[in-house]
């Protein structure tokens, strides 16, 4: 017995280090693997970035990999580990993957990189990024806003303030102001993009404070707001971005939506069609966003419909 125990561990460390040996020459040609800063099932841009992810896998044979919820502390750690593993395409979805994804670009050179909600390539030959017009999305959101508000108080709400955040405030804040120029505009962070209890609670203050229009932008946390213009008895509204709001969390309040084509852009980025080393912008003209109609007026609705062609012809001054 005791010689058939001895040859079966032996032929089991044996087995595990060919496996260990084979797992090293995988055969990582047409490959892509996605960092993502909150949950694939989150119902904004990281679910629907993968799920395009996904769809190119699908497509186009494409082997792929992806980690969830990575923290800021883990960002460096994990995507050097992906770009060790030999993975063709990393992409850092969202706008505080930049640095990192910049500081292990350096050591791999022959690994393409994407900063994907981002806009700076760093200088980098083998990084690009990604992202839709926030700047667009924000001025059709603030007409949106304009035509929905009684009290003239409306409010933003996002978990941080990044680039493209603040790009979307400034230029919702000018669609209020060239609708009408004594709307008061506020704007806050919770500082957690998915904590839907904190989302809830800001709303409630805002809406204790006069606001009638809520402006979230947000990931999973987007619902707390919806819960909260809901539960308002009609003292505030809502208008969406990034998701669908009356589609995804059944949202009553839902005055309409400024949608992003962010399986699309997953799409593209998976594919490699983005790795050129640029940034790239994706507004009206190329389909990175829409405009969804729930109870806004036909008054509101004929405003976002000529921004929308103004956006598209370039008409509309707002920094991209």
């Amino acid at each position: 017995m005791k010689k058939i125990i001895t040859v079966l561990l032996s032929l089991a460390v044996m087995f595990s280090v060919f496996a260990g040996g084979a797992k090293e020459q995988v055969d990582m040609t047409g490959s892509v693997a996605m960092v993502l800063s909150g949950l694939k099932t989150d119902q904004a841009f990281n679910q629907y970035t993968y799920e395009g992810m996904l769809r190119a896998a699908s497509e186009k044979g494409i082997k792929t990999a992806y980690k969830e919820n990575v923290t800021d502390a883990e960002q460096v750690e994990v995507i050097r580990q992906l770009a060790q593993q030999g993975y063709e395409i990393i992409i850092g979805q969202g706008g505080q993957f930049g640095d990192s994804l910049a500081t292990v670009a350096k050591e791999y050179p022959d690994t393409h990189f994407i900063f994907s909600v981002g806009k700076d390539t760093y200088g980098l030959p083998n990084m690009s990024a990604a992202t839709v017009s926030y700047s667009e999305a924000g001025y059709l959101g603030g007409i949106m806003a304009a035509h929905s508000t009684k009290t003239g108080k409306v409010a933003m709400i996002t978990g941080v303030f990044y680039a493209n955040q603040a790009q979307m405030r400034d230029s919702f804040k000018k669609a209020l102001h060239d609708v009408n120029p004594s709307i008061e505009f506020t704007a806050i962070e919770t500082n957690d993009w998915s904590d839907t209890d904190k989302a809830y609670n800001a709303t409630n203050a805002l809406i204790a404070q006069g606001y009638d229009v809520l402006f979230p932008c947000l990931d999973a946390a987007g619902a707390g707001v919806a819960a909260a213009t809901d539960d308002s008895k009609n003292k505030a509204v809502l208008v969406g971005s990034v998701a669908d709001y009356a589609e995804t969390y059944d949202c009553k309040s839902a005055m309409g939506s400024v949608t992003f084509n962010w399986e699309g852009l997953g799409y593209l980025e998976a594919t490699g069609e983005l790795t050129d080393g640029k940034s790239h912008v994706v507004g009206m003209a190329g389909n990175g966003i829409s405009a969804i109609y729930n109870n806004l007026s036909s008054e509101g609705v004929a405003a976002v419909e000529k921004a929308k062609s103004d956006l598209s012809a370039g008409k509309i001054n707002i920094p991209d």
